[in-house]
């Protein structure tokens, strides 16, 4: 084996920089991105996950459904009788999260309940829940 090139060997680890050299910098949240701590429904949790396999980051997919669907007359779902639902941390444009903050405020609910809403009206579109 060649001394020069690192072996093909599943169990390399890597070692700091010697002294006196720059580590790379680690990256930041940019400005542009807040984060949201929410607790997606288990039926709306398990689709998703189950899509994230396939395709994707939770993320995006959020994102897509608050775009797809007008929450300020959408019917909301209804939270009240989950508990000890896990919460799940999806990074959203700044704008995204300050209309869904305002939105909230306006329709007297939390933000919580609006992302709910738009993954749930948006599975039901594709047919992979049902509303009732």
């Amino acid at each position: 084996m060649n001394a020069d090139r690192p072996s093909m060997h599943k169990n390399i680890i890597r070692l700091l920089p010697e002294e006196g050299t720059k580590r790379p910098r680690r990256v930041r949240q940019t400005a542009a991105v807040r984060k949201l701590v929410i607790r997606l429904l288990p039926g709306i949790d398990d689709h998703l996950r189950a899509e994230t396999r396939r395709r994707g980051d939770l993320s995006s997919m959020i994102i897509e459904a608050i775009n797809a669907f007008d929450l300020e007359r959408v019917r909301l779902v209804d939270l009240s009788s989950e508990t000890n639902i896990p919460t799940t941390t999806v990074a959203l444009p700044k704008s995204i999260h300050a209309a869904l903050k305002a939105l909230a405020k306006t329709r007297a609910t939390s933000m919580n309940v609006l992302v709910n809403t738009a993954v749930a009206h948006w599975l039901a579109g594709k047919n992979i829940i049902r509303l009732l």
